[in-house]
């Protein structure tokens, strides 16, 4: 069993829609993002994503969103994109600091075995075929939002 993890810098986060941004500004330790009031927002990850490891395809273990901002700030849907395709959507609340991995800011793809001596099977994790993308959700209400990206992570098996 061969673990790998990948990480991508907070700077490579991209918004969908930068014309509702009052903010956007990256920098070499990451990307920081006010909102507009009253709107929503999309941002985007591509991750590095292993095809192979040897003759084995790795699948997605958990995906951690390493970020900061104030508690009213928060991510509060996670997409998760084999190329183009959606392949499953968490809810999540990811705010306030979190700039170190946490339980409520890593997804997990994967269960271990559990019951008496691992007899409920675990489920094997997500496979990944066309590349990774993870895109995030930040709902702005009635009051702008300062977000910061720092990193972006995915354990793989």
């Amino acid at each position: 069993m061969v673990f790998t993890a990948l990480w991508t810098h907070g700077n490579a986060v991209v918004p969908e829609s930068p014309e509702q941004l009052d903010q956007f500004t990256r920098y070499g330790f990451g990307t920081q993002v006010q909102t507009k009031t009253g709107t929503n927002h999309w941002f985007h990850v591509p991750m590095p994503s292993p095809v192979l490891t040897g003759t084995y395809r790795p699948k997605l273990l958990r995906v951690f969103i390493l970020s900061n901002s104030d508690i009213s700030s928060c991510i509060s849907k996670v997409h998760i994109y084999d190329g183009s395709r959606l392949v499953t959507e968490r809810n999540p609340l990811i705010c306030g600091n979190k700039l170190t991995i946490q339980n409520d800011n890593a997804i997990h793809f994967a269960t271990p075995p559990s019951g008496p001596g691992g007899i409920i099977p675990a489920f094997p994790g997500l496979p990944i075929y066309y590349g990774l993308g993870i895109t995030m959700l930040i709902d702005a209400g009635t009051f702008p939002k300062r977000f910061f990206f720092a990193a972006f992570g995915a354990d793989w098996e």
